[in-house]
């Protein structure tokens, strides 16, 4: 088989064997992962444990998941203090990212009381030059002590564990002008189909770019840009994320007015759940990858004791009646794969919606909505092609595309898009094969004067949506 997309016949057989050995190994019997913003109002457990910390007028999150530690920010200098003691509450020892968004003092100023007392793993930092003497000490201070150091770009990956995905969504390898705060670093995290999106202070132009990009925005959590300043979270931002939950973090009565009545109008619009550091205190999220809860401090009985790191079960434990269990993100050696098929079997092949590879990297590359001639005569004259810009084989068996109706939805067999390759999806009939696969319609689906072609993972969550008149 060629690098591309689809499974030869005889490789669903194989997936069949995987999936029964996933689903043993996990112990689950529901792997659907529905994303549910009911789950606010539950006490959910998990390994996932963000907070994003009460720090006054700045920014600092930090996550924990098992045994690593994320840290994004640290507040201003004299909030160093601060964020050493919550770290220390929460028993971290070691952090093994920290992530300087930008070199702004709100955001960096308490870095150096981090790396005074923490022992760190590797920095990931936005790299854009300024004269800044805080910057230049923390520069200095890295330097001294050794520390790996990455400059940030959209597209990367960060490998911490397998089943947590960290991906770059901003800013692009050309940055966007000499912004500081526009080329701020923004992450998405997702462990599950639980999707944190930390914003940074980035700025209506860096939205208006990753909106653009063909990267996944979608996020059930997420940290408001700029401290609710009025030029970030844009409303078409925001229509792409689609928060259930936005946290603002700031200091209360603050000189810059934050947050801005037009960004309350935007997210209010938008509808998500709202919390605010300077009312709420820190605000903790856990997650089992399938659900979420939210808890702030000050509406909490010993906050931070509960947060202490808690042992998780063993994934051989029989769930409890009626738990969803994360789905188990799983990475293929294709060569391996290949070498283990057994006898052909016929597709299309359809899977349970487990998820397997980082997903992070499957965008629509391309659309044609209006075929050439009478689309009735030319239904193959309309496509939509589907690509992997990631480096892991991603599984998209059970992920379905639509229009912007969704009425009419057309559901993935047995693909798996391996590294750098493309599969297209033709409207009418024909025979698949490596690189093309066919809805089988009789008529023409997408609207000539302007469609959306809609991508979803099987638990429903959209990867990726394309607008054009193509």
């Amino acid at each position: 088989m060629s690098r591309t997309s689809l499974f030869p016949a005889k490789a669903g057989a194989c997936l069949a064997v995987l999936l029964v050995i996933t689903l043993l190994a996990t112990g689950c019997s529901d792997l659907s992962g529905t994303r549910s913003g009911s789950s606010l109002d539950q006490n959910t457990t998990g390994d996932l444990r963000a907070y994003i910390l009460d720090v006054g007028q700045g920014d600092s999150s930090v996550i924990l998941f098992k045994d690593k530690v994320i840290l994004i920010d640290a507040g201003e200098a004299d909030q160093g203090d601060t964020v050493v003691k919550d770290l220390k509450n929460l028993g971290v020892k070691k952090i093994d990212l920290l992530v300087a968004t930008h070199p702004h003092a709100d955001h960096i100023g308490g870095m150096q009381k981090v790396l005074a007392n923490f022992e760190i793993g590797k920095v990931l930092d936005s790299g854009l030059p300024t004269s800044s003497s805080l910057y230049e000490h923390f520069l200095e201070t890295l330097d001294k002590k050794k520390i790996p150091y990455l400059v940030a770009e959209q597209g990367q990956t960060i490998d911490l564990d397998p089943s947590l995905r960290i991906l770059v969504l901003s800013p692009p390898k050309e940055r966007l002008g000499d912004d500081i705060n526009t080329n701020s670093i923004v992450l998405r995290i997702s462990y599950g189909t639980v999707n944190l999106l930390y914003t940074g202070d980035a700025t209506t132009p860096a939205e208006d770019a990753m909106v653009k990009s063909g990267y996944p925005l979608d996020a059930q959590v997420m940290k408001v840009g700029h401290h609710g300043s009025s030029g970030s979270s844009s409303a078409a931002f925001l229509l792409r994320v689609k928060p259930e939950v936005a946290v603002l973090s700031l200091g209360e009565k603050n000189d810059y007015g934050h947050p801005h009545k037009e960004t309350l109008e935007r997210l209010n619009a938008a509808g998500p759940r709202l919390y605010r550091t300077d009312t709420d205190g820190t605000i903790r999220v856990v997650s089992d990858g399938s659900t979420f809860s939210v808890t702030t401090e000050n509406g909490a009985v010993d906050f931070w004791r509960v947060a202490t790191p808690a042992t998780t079960a063993p994934a051989t434990a029989t769930p409890a009646p009626g738990a969803t269990l994360p789905i188990p993100s799983i990475t293929l050696n294709a060569t391996d794969l290949a070498s283990a098929i057994p006898s052909p079997v016929s597709l299309p092949v359809t899977l349970p919606p487990v998820q397997i590879g980082n997903v992070s990297g499957v965008y629509i590359s391309g659309v044609r909505f209006d075929a050439p001639g009478d689309d009735r005569e030319n239904l193959n004259g309309e496509w939509v092609t589907v690509s992997n810009r990631g480096d892991e084989a991603v599984l998209i068996a059970g992920w379905t595309l639509s229009d912007r109706t969704g009425s009419d939805t057309y559901v993935f067999p047995a693909v798996l898009l391996l590294p750098s390759s493309s599969v297209t999806v033709f409207t009418g009939s024909g025979s698949m094969n490596d690189t093309a696969l066919y809805m089988g319609r009789s008529s023409p689906l997408w609207g000539n004067t302007g469609d959306t072609a809609v991508l979803r993972d099987g638990a429903g969550t959209i990867i990726d949506q394309k607008d054009g008149v193509w």
